[in-house]
């Protein structure tokens, strides 16, 4: 698996989690944050995955990916949102703290990624909701994190075509 499979794959567990986690958390995190603030520490964890060296990329273990992900999350929790996110999108936000919170190495596996999805086509319409209105929220207040990442290109396939 390369590098941009790895970071695509962590986003889509948090993603896909935080749809199929109960309605948020326990509303610890402070509701105060800058909106910079809000967003250094959302893109932090890509920033914390990127190698340093990106000429030959090592790509994390599911252990480091883990590690990782509850390190973010308990950077979020501190942190917590801006004042004016609306009551969906905190919401959501809380919901993706938790799943940070609960996560290891196994859910990063295909077959947890399977059995996410599954939860995810079930998760109530409200859970959905939430889910959708903090990343319209992340996307309108934040951008895309990955536009400040530079990744190498994927080297041509020998006998490929364009």
């Amino acid at each position: 698996m390369n590098f941009r499979t790895r970071l695509t794959l962590t986003s889509a567990v948090l993603l896909v989690g935080a749809v199929t986690t109960a309605c948020g958390g326990d509303d610890g995190a402070p509701t105060d944050a800058s909106e910079k603030e809000f967003c250094d520490t959302q893109s932090s964890l890509i920033a914390d995955l990127m190698p340093d060296d990106m000429t030959n990329p090592e790509v994390p273990s599911n252990e480091d990916m883990a590690e990782a992900v509850k390190s973010w999350g308990a950077d979020l929790e501190k942190v917590g949102t801006p004042e004016n996110i609306p009551e969906d999108a905190r919401a959501g936000f809380e919901a993706v703290v938790e799943q940070a919170r609960e996560i290891d190495a196994s859910d990063f596996s295909i077959e947890k990624l399977e059995e996410l999805e599954q939860g995810g086509e079930d998760a109530s319409a409200e859970v959905k909701k939430q889910a959708q209105a903090f990343s319209d929220y992340l996307t309108e207040t934040c951008g895309n994190p990955m536009e400040d990442f530079e990744l190498p290109e994927m080297p041509e396939v020998p006998g490929s075509t364009e």
